[in-house]
């Protein structure tokens, strides 16, 4: 009687066993087929499936999930291939979507591809036998930690790309501070070099010739008996006089003119005096060969101010050389006039 009940513990033992050992696959064919078959690297996990979607055709399913660098980020993809074509026992004859041919086994325990695929050329030969549900355990499994990886990543090109970002404006800032020291020495030799030594000249020299044409005027204004021909020298004379008069006059636009190129000058000096003291107070602490470029931007600065005192000073002094100049001119040209006005030809 014992011996009897172990026979049949053995029996329900094998039975269990072999259940076990189909668990997980299918018939197709009179060849057993596993629900999926999975073969996974660190950055890919590949899944293939093969079904019989109707008796006289069966189809390879394979999904590719790999990973991607974009921009240094992983980035996980997936692509499926279709494989289609028929069984002969273990053996599969398959077509691909663009009709290359191919050739595999598959069993319960593997799928192995003969020669490679088509468009998932990266395929590996041999995929293991697994469940759709395992697949999706290692996939998310795979896909939480590319996700980990990526936000880690992510936060690194982040901090990187801040501090390359700051590199680029420090060093535009050190451009800046070097163009503006230039501008400024270059400028403020513009301002020097617009002088008014012509205009004074005219003055001066106007001023000189109207008292000694006054002077000649006197002369013949000065004798007893004044002929017509000499009043009309006078007059002459008095009219050159006009002439020189309204020639200092027309030195005004001369004046005015430089005095605008002086003033827009001056403008960008100031503008630029305002610039280079805050940008070099920013990166002056960091700067390489900061004592170097202190000293240059100091000379830059004192060339501009010095520059713009000065030109103020010449403005000022041609204006109230012309000023005199012109007080002097009409009242010379007005005693001209009052001694022709006095006298009477014979």
């Amino acid at each position: 009687m014992g011996k009897r009940k172990n026979r049949v513990f053995i029996v329900i033992a094998l039975i269990v066993l072999a259940a076990a050992g189909f668990a997980g696959s299918r018939l197709l064919g009179g060849v057993s087929v596993a629900e999926g078959y999975v073969h996974e690297e660190e950055n890919r996990i590949i899944f293939a499936k093969v079904v019989i979607p109707y008796a006289d055709q069966t189809r390879v399913e394979v999904v590719d999930n790999f990973v991607e660098t974009q921009d240094s980020i992983p980035v996980l993809k997936s692509e499926t291939y279709n494989y289609t074509g028929t069984m002969d026992g273990e053996k599969l004859t398959l077509q691909s979507q663009s009709g290359g041919a191919m050739e595999a086994t598959v069993s319960a325990g593997e799928l192995v591809f003969q020669s490679p695929l088509q468009e998932g050329g990266q395929v590996p030969a041999k995929l293991l036998a697994s469940t759709p549900v395992q697949y999706q355990k290692q996939l998310e499994t795979m896909t939480n930690r590319i996700n980990e990886q990526a936000e880690v990543k992510k936060k690194e090109v982040a901090e990187k790309q801040a501090k390359e970002k700051e590199r680029v404006e420090f060093a535009k800032k050190v451009e800046k501070t070097d163009r503006l020291a230039a501008d400024l020495v270059e400028n403020a030799q513009y301002l020097t070099d617009l002088q008014f030594p012509d205009e004074a000249a005219v003055y001066q020299s106007h001023v000189s010739e109207l008292q000694g044409l006054l002077d000649e005027i006197k002369l013949y204004a000065g004798q007893p008996a004044l002929q017509m021909t000499e009043y009309e020298v006078m007059k002459e004379t008095a009219g050159a006089m006009k002439v020189l008069v309204d020639g200092m006059s027309s030195m005004n636009d001369s004046i005015q003119d430089k005095k605008k190129r002086m003033a827009d000058i001056t403008g960008v000096l100031e503008t630029d005096l305002k610039d280079i003291k805050a940008t070099w107070g920013e990166i002056k602490a960091k700067a390489p060969k900061p004592e170097e470029r202190q000293k240059a931007v100091d000379a830059a600065v004192k060339a501009a101010q010095e520059a713009i005192e000065q030109a103020k000073k010449r403005i000022s002094s041609i204006e109230a050389e012309r000023d005199t100049a012109s007080q002097k001119a009409d009242k010379l040209y007005g005693e001209a006039n009052a001694f022709l006005s006095k006298v009477k030809p014979k």
